[in-house]
């Protein structure tokens, strides 16, 4: 039997998903508590149509917060790491297509704010952040996962040679 010490890469997942889960359980409760003022943020990136503002100010929130939880939970969180890198992917596209506009604007990624350029700046690099960190997480799980289908041989468990048939 080979002993396993812990590295910093041992601890480096679990940190980047809990992180990743508190700031989208937040950031998704922080919206769903003012889903007016999650609207006229919508609105004021003047992208999508005014009839799917309000299914967005109602349905993004409660993604952000199923994104979190679904990275809390062993056994399903590559979902919630995919999701995050998606919805990463969103927030990332409508600050960028903002700023390109010159607009100035609070994203109202975590509540409310003064709308400033710069901030836009660091929110557009917190997205970036946070995309790479689900995306880590998200290969990094399934390297695990692949690795532990292989028994020590490098071949697959008789079980698995089993379920395989």
């Amino acid at each position: 039997m080979m002993l396993h010490s812990k590295t910093a890469h041992d601890y480096l997942v679990p940190a980047i998903v809990f992180a990743l889960a508190a700031l989208f359980i937040y950031a998704g409760a922080e919206k769903i508590s003012e889903p007016l003022q999650f609207a006229d943020t919508i609105a004021a990136f003047a992208i999508l149509p005014a009839v799917a503002i309000n299914l967005l100010a109602a349905g993004l929130p409660i993604f952000e917060v199923g994104s979190g939880l679904l990275l809390l939970v062993p056994r399903i969180r590559r979902i919630g790491a995919l999701a995050v890198v998606l919805i990463s992917m969103v927030f990332f596209s409508a600050l960028l297509s903002a700023l390109v506009r010159g607009l100035v604007l609070d994203c109202g990624c975590f509540g409310t704010g003064p709308p400033s350029r710069p901030r836009m700046w660091l929110e557009l690099g917190s997205d970036v952040l946070f995309f790479s960190g689900a995306l880590f997480v998200y290969f990094r799980l399934l390297r695990s996962d692949s690795n532990a289908s292989i028994s020590a041989s490098g071949f697959p468990s008789s079980m698995e040679r089993t379920m395989l048939r």
